[in-house]
């Protein structure tokens, strides 16, 4: 998933937020850069680091890259 479908899929303002509040978090920017980027933006910075596991209409669930083999191999998907 690129960063422009990432935000395509934020239906809501609180996830926009919310990942600015993650890049905050994880000194992946400053607060006045992130407050100057746009949606995408703050998206592709997120991607960098982290990779969309799940993407529903209210929810997303990212998993930092590092940890995803771990997430493979405890997570148990269930599909039709």
């Amino acid at each position: 998933m690129n960063a422009r479908d990432l935000y395509d899929k934020m239906d809501y303002i609180g996830m926009e937020r919310n990942a600015r509040r993650i890049l905050i978090e994880e000194k992946i920017g400053t607060p006045e850069e992130i407050a100057m980027m746009t949606g995408v933006e703050i998206c592709d910075k997120l991607l960098k680091k982290y990779e969309v596991v799940a993407c529903e209409h209210e929810k997303i669930i990212i998993v930092e890259r590092e940890n995803l083999t771990t997430y493979n191999d405890i997570a148990k998907i269930l599909s039709r």
